[in-house]
């Protein structure tokens, strides 16, 4: 990548940078674990939930989940 073109990137779109978050509470960081069987399992860095319960979601998705949960449990009681 030339300087000009580097200069003018946003890192947003070029990937360096992302606004995904995890599913199960919204935390924008994950702990990776290596395996002896060169499998790796992500961790929550807030609750600790593994991989196959929680998935990357963008941040305005997770805040329109929480809403909508908002929601129906006001509309529950």
């Amino acid at each position: 990548m030339s300087y000009d073109r580097w200069k003018l990137s946003n890192p947003q779109d070029d990937g360096w940078t992302s606004d995904e978050v995890t599913s199960c509470c919204g935390a924008e960081e994950r702990v990776k674990e290596n395996l002896c069987d060169d499998r790796q399992i992500f961790y929550c860095n807030e609750c600790g939930e593994d991989n196959n319960w929680y998935e990357l979601i963008e941040r305005w998705e997770y805040d329109e989940r929480r809403r909508d949960d908002a929601q129906e449990y006001n509309n529950d009681e």
